[in-house]
């Protein structure tokens, strides 16, 4: 009895140690760093144009859902991710914030002659852009419609249709938003927008919203982010590598191997998301498949994680029905 115990005491959710790691990444940089830990207090992340309240009622109707039309182990795996991913989103957004402070070097100098010498691409994805104005217009938001709708998609389909992988769906979102953090820090950059004007004025007035508080947070310093921090949340500013272009792929990903259906409607939102990230000038064009080789990674590694904490577990009941015969 006492070896089953063993056993299940150092069996820790793989969604938990993630979070619980990016918190203590989190923590670090901030007592190293000297850096304030942030909450949000507006009613609105205004850089994004999505009111708080809509993804927490997402969730909680997805939730709901799933717990109706999903099997048990699901909605357990759902309603234990769902805190983690909250989390590791607390995390990610306020290491964002501190990224000029904890690497001060900046790479859009390199990023943008590499936009340079692919002016032709760029254009392309301008050009493919401005072709749907006529069925999707600027002030529709669709860039981040459609991601959101990508990750509601995603969740309920593979909740309900292949329970199997769910859990392999939360485990590499959780990567992939936590390692994508860390990526940030590598060769930061602020995003070409420095230097250019995306195609739609929405976005360039929020992106120019970010650059000030970017540029308040490197003048005042970490009094200034924990005074204006709250309110401006979502604004940290990082191109390299495009996370939403990660998210799209990563979700492309798991439909092209578990969910073919899906597979016309994503490679369209796949291919709106990606050329829309260049063409409103949030990212360079080499953030894009930095980006895609994350999810890459991240689809990888939850396979197998997920793989070896199955085999663990079945050793684990193994164990306890042999103790329970003896």
């Amino acid at each position: 009895m006492r070896g089953a115990m063993q056993v299940k005491t150092g069996n820790i959710p793989i969604e938990i140690m993630i979070a619980g790691a990016m918190l203590i990444a989190m923590f670090a940089f901030s007592a190293i760093f000297g850096l304030p830990i942030v909450y949000p207090t507006g009613s609105r992340a205004a850089e994004v144009g999505i009111h708080y309240i809509f993804p927490l009622l997402g969730v909680g109707l997805m939730g709901l859902i799933i717990a109706v039309a999903g099997d048990r182990d699901v909605a357990v795996k759902f309603h234990l991710a769902t805190p983690c991913y909250a989390a590791v989103l607390f995390a990610h957004f306020n290491i964002k914030l501190w990224i000029p402070h904890i690497n001060s070097a900046n790479y859009d100098a390199l990023y943008w002659q590499t936009d340079v010498w692919a002016g032709p691409l760029v254009a392309g994805s301008i050009a493919i852009r401005e072709s749907m104005l006529w069925l999707i217009p600027f002030e529709a938001n669709f860039y981040m419609i459609s991601f959101v709708a990508l990750f509601y998609c995603s969740f309920l389909y593979h909740a309900i249709k292949t329970p199997d992988h769910f859990g392999k769906l939360m485990v590499a979102v959780l990567l992939l938003q936590s390692l994508g953090t860390f990526a940030y820090l590598i060769a930061p950059a602020i995003g070409p927008f420095v230097y250019e004007d995306g195609i739609n004025p929405m976005v360039t007035a929020g992106q120019h919203t970010m650059l000030e508080f970017y540029r308040g947070s490197i003048t005042h310093g970490p009094d200034w982010i924990a005074e204006n921090g709250g309110a401006h949340f979502t604004a940290g500013l990082a191109a390299m590598p495009s996370l939403h272009s990660a998210g799209a792929f990563l979700f492309f990903l798991f439909a092209w191997h578990h969910a073919k259906i899906l597979v016309p409607l994503y490679a369209l939102l796949l291919l709106f998301i990606l050329v829309t990230a260049v063409a409103s000038r949030w990212h360079y064009l080499i953030d894009v498949p930095a980006g895609t080789a994350l999810a890459w990674v991240s689809f990888r590694l939850a396979n197998r994680l997920t793989r070896r904490k199955d085999a663990s577990e079945d050793v684990s009941r193994t164990i306890d029905r042999e103790i329970a015969l003896t």
